[in-house]
């Protein structure tokens, strides 16, 4: 699943993480290191350390005890430490990005079972319900992971990140309906967000609402417009004047405008996706299908024939041009495309047939030959059958 990056909690660690680490690495700071009185002995120090910590329980106290026994190799403790630390720090504080900047290293990220004990030391700590939301919906436990996701909207109400995560993990599990409601509420807390219009529409056309998905797909291609074109002059690639589009809102536009059958609205769509990438067999391919649906055959003949040279491969596009052609009453044009698309997906019934019925039409009994043949091979019976009497018809002994 396609995620939005994770809200404050990812910002800190990245920008203070590879300090924290170097100031434990150098022992740059320690509470010991100041202490005249401190034990020589790592074990003394650090049950000295516990008897401070509990009769003045402060951040740096535990922090400086999981120093002491993240060098002694009592990580998982030492963990415990940091989110005593954690707990009693200020939002935004070096050990809280210190803390988060642990738990992502590769040997602590996807342990649930530590996770999940240090959550019962920080219960409503968002970066935790974040990262035990997204490890429980990977394992499968749908009902875990929207619970952790909840209690994080419930304590940070006021976060976009946190009704989005909650929105992403409705799309994984096929509940549009739910994710809605938590990406408007996105939009609510931090603008036009064009992340979460994108998604609306997108959602919107998946539960039938096309008019609310277009409605939000042009506002944040609005958005995007009006955004980048006050910077025109300082965006690459861009002169003074003009305007930067959404590629993907624009795709995605033309997607609902295909499903209310406004095919010229979706050609539209698609042939500004086409001058934003030219180079892209998917987009020439969507402006090729919306063309024909408009009725403009040539535009859609030109259109599959460019998806074609981007991506010979494409059994999509061999297939739409093929077909194209043989409505066209070209079957001689149409052959190649289609014997493409057919080796593109070799077990597909319907595709050898509609292969040897116009290998027939071009007069090519030997291509229809081999057809009938590959239909027998994968037992499809009936289709097997039917182009056997068009080859009769047809005259093949």
């Amino acid at each position: 699943m396609r995620r939005p990056p994770r809200g404050w909690t990812g910002a800190l660690a990245g920008l203070a993480g590879l300090g924290c680490l170097a100031w434990l690495a150098a022992g740059a700071w320690t509470l010991t290191a100041q202490d005249a009185e401190a034990p020589a002995d790592p074990a003394a120090r650090i049950a000295k350390l516990e008897a401070r910590a509990k009769a003045t329980p402060r951040p740096d106290l535990y922090f400086e005890l999981a120093r002491l026994r993240l060098a002694q190799g009592d990580d998982v403790t030492a963990l415990h430490d940091l989110a005593r630390a954690a707990r009693l720090a200020p939002q935004g504080d070096y050990v809280q990005t210190y803390f988060l900047t642990v738990l992502d290293h590769e040997r602590y990220r996807g342990r649930i079972e530590l996770l999940e004990s240090l959550a019962k030391e920080l219960p409503d700590y968002p970066p935790l319900l974040e990262r035990l939301g997204l490890l429980y919906q990977g394992k499968g436990r749908d009902a875990e992971a929207e619970k952790a996701l909840k209690t994080w909207v419930r304590v940070r109400p006021d976060d976009p990140g946190a009704h989005a995560g909650l929105a992403e993990f409705y799309r994984a599990v096929d509940r549009p309906k739910d994710a809605i409601p938590r990406l408007e509420k996105v939009r609510g807390l931090s603008g036009e967000n064009t992340y979460a219009l994108r998604r609306l529409g997108v959602l919107y056309r998946e539960t039938g609402d096309l008019d609310a998905s277009a409605a939000r797909l042009e506002k944040a291609i609005a958005e995007t417009e009006g955004v980048r074109a006050a910077a025109a002059g300082t965006v690459k690639g861009l002169k003074p004047g003009e305007k930067e589009e959404d590629l993907a809102a624009l795709v995605e536009l033309g997607h609902t405008r295909l499903a209310q059958e406004r095919p010229a609205d979706a050609a539209a769509a698609f042939a500004r996706a086409v001058r934003l990438d030219p180079g892209s067999p998917a987009y020439r391919l969507f402006l090729a299908r919306a063309e024909e649906a408009k009725g403009d055959p040539k535009a859609a003949r030109s259109a599959y024939e460019k998806a074609v040279e981007l991506d010979k491969f494409s059994l999509d596009a061999q297939l739409g041009l093929g077909r194209l052609l043989l409505g066209q009453g070209d079957p001689k044009a149409a052959l190649p495309h289609l014997k493409e698309a057919s080796s593109r997906n070799d077990r597909d019934p319907e595709l050898h047939f509609l292969v040897g019925q116009t290998a027939l039409e071009a007069g090519d009994l030997k291509a229809a030959e081999y057809e009938h043949a590959k239909l027998k091979q994968i037992r499809s019976t009936t289709l097997a059958r039917k182009l056997h009497e068009l080859l009769e018809a047809h005259g093949a002994p």
